[in-house]
């Protein structure tokens, strides 16, 4: 951010965090999407699946879990991800005629607008980013 940032530049930063928060990988051939680093699964806000298994292969591709028919490839998901995230995975049949890109997952058509990025720069902060010792300081701050 550098020493004396001004006001434009903060503005920039705090954006940037915004988008990134925003931001999840749209279905297509998914031959760069990886697996485990990209978000590319969406319940209240974008994330990564979550793994069954204690090792994972941080270069799995999505592309990987689709059949060679260009459906998902059921025993694969399911040895991977646990019942809820297979379900979710499901939802949405892949379409490999389509590539990768990044779309905003809070309108409708994937594009970012002002109106969903201020209402996502509002919302409060999701409860397991908060840490435990804030939680405290706040308990804290409320007995005084």
């Amino acid at each position: 951010m550098g020493a004396r940032p001004s006001f434009a530049w903060r503005s920039i930063l705090f954006r940037r965090e915004l988008l990134e928060k925003g931001l999840i990988r749209s279905i297509g051939n998914e031959a760069n999407t990886k697996v485990w680093m990209d978000n590319w699964l969406f319940d209240e806000r974008p994330r990564r699946p979550v793994n069954k298994e204690i090792h994972i292969n941080l270069r799995l591709k999505v592309s990987q879990l689709i059949s060679a028919e260009g459906n998902w490839d059921m025993n694969m998901l399911s040895s991977l991800f646990p019942p809820r995230d297979v379900i979710k995975i499901f939802s949405f049949p892949p379409d490999i005629t389509l590539q990768d890109r990044y779309a905003w997952a809070y309108t409708k058509d994937g594009v970012y607008s002002v109106k969903s990025g201020n209402w996502l720069g509002s919302q409060p902060l999701i409860p397991e980013l908060i840490s435990p010792a804030m939680v405290a300081v706040n308990k804290t701050k409320e007995r005084i």
